[in-house]
Parts: C-alpha cells; structure tokens; sequence
C-alpha cells in the first residue's frame, strides 16, 4: 500500500513537471518581442530638426535625409564616413521599430561642435557639419561669439510643444506623442497604442549656461547667480524667461552634468578619438574633478525643499567628479534620501577602478587587448554598484565601436558584413556589456537597471544591421535569439556563466525587462519626485 502511494506520488509529480513544461513551451511559443512596447532611455530625435530650422522645417516625425551636396572637408568624413546619412530616430521610425516610451534628449549645439573654422577645408565647414550632422545651419559661429545655451533650451521645447498632440498618419493610422508630467501620466500615455510617450532630459550642463571659450567666467560671482537661476526655472521655481509669467510646464527627468567640453562644473571623461581631439580640441577639464560651482549646481538640482528634483545623468562626468558624487549621494542617503544615479547611454568596462588596466591613460593604445571599452568614460564595477543601490538606471548605447576594444574591432573585421555570424556577434556585444553589469552586482535584480539608451542621432557608428529605431525589432530578435541559445562570449563569459547570470529568469522575461519595464518603471518611479509643489508665492 505504502509502496502503490509512493508510485502515485511520484506519478503525480511527474505528471505536474510534464504539464509545466509543455505550458512553458507554451508560452516560450507564443511569445514574440511585439507583445510590449520598447523603451529608449536615450535619443536625440529633436536635434536634427531643431537646429535646421532656420534652413529647413521638419517636425519630430519626418525621416532628415543628409545634405551631403557641395564640397566636403576629407578631413572630417574620413573619420565619420559610418554615421550614418539619415536620421535614426525620426518618430515614424519610433513607430516601425516599436519604440513608444523615448526619453527625448534636448542638448543645445556646445559652440566647440559649431565653429566651422574646425572643419574648414577651403570653408567647407557648413556643408560638412550638415553631411555628417544632419544640421542645416545658416551660420558660422565665429570664436569670438558667446552663446546663451539656455535660451537655445528654452526654444527647444517650444519646439517640441508646437507638435504635442497634433496627428500624423502612418499606413493609414493616425499617432501623436505627448511628454509625460508624472508617472501616472505616463502609464496614461503607454495605454493608447497610437501615442509616443516622451520623457524629456538634456544632455550638458552648458545648457543652462553659456559658452566660455572666449571668456572663461565659470569662477565668478555674477556667472554662479545666473547660472543657478536658470537651474531654478528648469525646477519650475522660477518662470522660464526673466519678465515672464510663464513656468515650464514639462518635468525634465534628468540632466548630464557634462557633454564634449569644457562648462565650469566638473571635469568630463574623454570621449573623443585622436582624429576627433584634434578637429574640435576639448582638452580642458578632461579627468578633472568638481568645481565649487558645480557642487552648488547639483546640490540645488537634487533638493526638494522647492520645486523638482532633477536627477544627475553622470554619463561624460570624469571618474574622479563621479567618485565625488557617490560620497555626496552616500550622504543623503544615511539622511533618508536615496537618489537614483542614472547613466543614459553606457559602455561596461568590466573592471574595477582600482585595477592598473582601469586607470591607465585613455587613448587608442589602451584598449589594444581588451575585447570592452575600458575608458574611463565606460562604467567600472564601482559605477555600476553605487547605480544598483540607489535603484537607478543603466542605458546601454548603440555604438557598435564604443561598446568594444580593439581585439572586439577584430572580432568584427573577421566577419562578413550582412551575416548571420555578424548578426550574432553584435547581439553578443550588447549582452557582453550588460552580463558585465549583471555580473558587478552578483544579485537577480540587478536585472532591474539594464536597460537601452541607444544614442541614436547623436552622431554615433551604429550596427549596421540595426542602424535607426526602425530596426529595433530585429535587434530585439537577436537578443532573444541568443538568450534562447547562449553561446560564449569573447573571452568574457562562458556559456555556463551566463545562464547562471540569467538567475532562472527566463530568456522572455529578461527581454521584456531590458527592452521595456525597467526604462518604464525608473521614469514612473522618479517622475512623481518632479512634481513641482506649490511656490512659495502661490502658498
């Protein structure tokens, strides 16, 4: 008898274990990466036709053919003959590539990118920057020129309000898109199938300042006082223009203390090539720390005592300015407050910042044995730690050779373009900078702060297998694909590893996550901390 119940039991079981896996085939079955919008952290899809406006009118929606007529600086294409010719991240694309919640990036042109003299070859400026931009603009910007960076900003959203909620048709289906005011308007948002949800950032702490490579007045009183002030308007504590009566009505998420060059805040890691470095020349402020003006800025940017808070991207912030601030956060948080740090667009150096290999000299040379990017523009295992406890958010970027050191590059080169051997080694590129992640943090939620901020328009050499948000879908596909079948990686992950850093989460769960919770959930969460209260004259 006691024999017959224990063959039943374990009949039974079985019987439970077969039903179980026939469901999850099941379901592995009927899932495809459709079933849920994607999310982008980071993209620049107003940059193109904002800053063509005084040439040329496009809205948000339009694909931005480059103009690429007229004679061209060899100079300049030489090194960027793979940016693409076309705009990556136009909202119709959005639409194909199934992209509906898009982190909008506003970064006012830094006056270091504009100056035509840079390019010139026989004045070839303009025409050049339009080719490789995607930036018809009617005017030089001569060197002895200040720019008032937040008046750019404030005409930028503007920009970006005249088309809010105004129709346009796809395949015969009318869209619209709209920015996000908090969390529960966002989730509002994401409900319609036919609506963008933007959440809008900016990219540069000279955004809200002004160009100081005539003048460097960083250091001075008047310049901390205006400076500070329109930190205050992006808070909605001040109205956005002096003599206005007028508030900015949309929350901006976050904002990069750096971008390229050098904005009084804090010193920026370097991001640009030697080709690069020495067309624009942004060595000032490379690896440097924070200024006093800069702690003023992000103090007044986290505090929410009055008006919002806006987060610190700490994407371009030199290593030592990020160390800075992880003591700063370290301090707010044993007073009860935790900030998220976000990181919008990354590479994974897969190193800790203590190693010899982390610490050395960022130049070409560098990377020469390493198949990831171990710049220190790239996050080490300390980033990618101080960003899982404070429940923050890391965008994983679409720059195919970012992503990647030389012995990556040769990877690639060994492959034919337009493969499936291609195919499969750039969806192994992105993983390989996301397992680093997973790996840093050694615990099953830290699948809960990867996430994609591709980079898409701004300027970057994207998998051509994927070059716009139009082919998302595809590179959804390939991820999953390899999830589904995972192979080593490089010289960085072994098959066996990487289904131990999946923690038993499914391949569809882990997509879903990537491609679209945790972007979606980080702005829920964070948005609703930027809702302004009361001002003090309204109380």
């Amino acid at each position: 008898m006691l024999t017959k119940t224990y063959v039943n039991l374990f009949l039974g079981v079985a019987l439970l274990l077969f039903a179980d896996n026939i469901i999850a085939q099941q379901s592995e079955k009927d899932f495809h990466v459709q079933s849920f919008p994607f999310t982008d952290v980071h993209m620049h899809a107003a940059l193109k036709p904002f800053n063509s406006r005084h040439v040329t009118k496009y809205n948000l929606w339009e694909q931005i053919d480059h103009n690429c007529k007229g004679k061209l600086s060899n100079l300049f294409l030489n090194g960027s003959k793979e940016v693409p010719k076309t705009s990556q991240c136009h909202f119709e694309g959005l639409v194909k590539g199934n992209v509906r919640l898009a982190y909008l990036s506003l970064t006012p042109l830094e006056k270091g990118m504009m100056d035509a003299k840079l390019l010139n070859e026989e004045k070839k400026g303009l025409q050049t920057m339009a080719c490789v931009s995607g930036v018809e603009n009617c005017k030089a910007v001569q060197k002895d020129e200040e720019i008032n960076y937040y008046e750019d900003f404030v005409q930028n959203v503007e920009y970006v309000q005249e088309g809010e909620n105004k129709p346009y048709f796809i395949a015969g289906k009318s869209y619209t898109y709209e920015v996000a005011r908090n969390g529960k308007h966002l989730k509002e948002l994401l409900a319609d199938p036919q609506k963008i949800a933007i959440v809008l950032n900016i990219e540069g702490g000279h955004t809200l300042g002004q160009s100081l490579e005539v003048n460097d007045v960083s250091g001075t009183l008047a310049y901390e006082n205006f400076y500070l002030a329109n930190v205050d308007r992006l808070k909605g504590i001040l109205p956005i223009r002096n003599g206005s009566l007028e508030y900015l009505q949309y929350p901006v998420l976050a904002m990069n203390l750096n971008h390229f060059f050098w904005n009084g805040l804090c010193g920026h890691a370097r991001t640009f090539n030697s080709a690069q470095n020495f067309i624009f020349g942004a060595g000032k402020g490379v690896d440097g720390g924070m200024t006093a003006l800069g702690e003023k800025v992000v103090a007044r940017m986290l505090d929410q005592s009055e008006g919002r808070r806006v987060l610190i991207d700490i994407k371009h912030m030199s290593l030592a300015s990020r160390v800075w601030y992880y003591d700063y956060l370290r301090d707010l948080r044993e007073k009860g407050d935790t900030v998220a740090i976000f990181s919008s667009h990354s590479t994974v150096a897969g190193l800790s910042m203590h190693s010899k290999e982390y610490l050395e000299k960022d130049n070409k040379g560098k990377n020469k044995n390493s198949y990831l990017n171990t710049w220190t523009i790239s996050l080490c295992d300390e980033d990618i730690r101080e960003i899982y406890i404070s429940k923050g958010l890391i965008g994983i970027m679409l720059d195919k050779y970012k992503l990647i050191g030389e012995l990556g590059k040769k990877s690639i080169e060994e492959t034919i373009e337009g493969s499936n051997q291609r195919r499969k080694l750039y969806a192994k590129i992105i993983w390989a900078n996301t397992f680093a992640c997973i790996k840093a943090v050694g615990e099953s939620a830290a699948w809960d702060i990867v996430s994609i901020g591709s980079d898409f328009d701004g300027m970057i050499v994207p998998f051509e297998t994927y070059p716009r948000a139009n082919e998302m879908i595809d590179m959804a596909n390939d991820l999953l694909a390899f999830l589904r079948e995972p192979d080593d990686i490089f010289n960085l992950f072994t098959k066996a590893e990487i289904k131990k850093l999946m923690f038993d989460f499914s391949p569809e769960e882990i997509m879903k996550k990537f491609m679209y919770e945790n972007g979606m959930n980080f702005a829920v969460r964070n948005l609703d901390l930027n809702t302004v209260p009361k001002r003090k004259d309204e109380r």
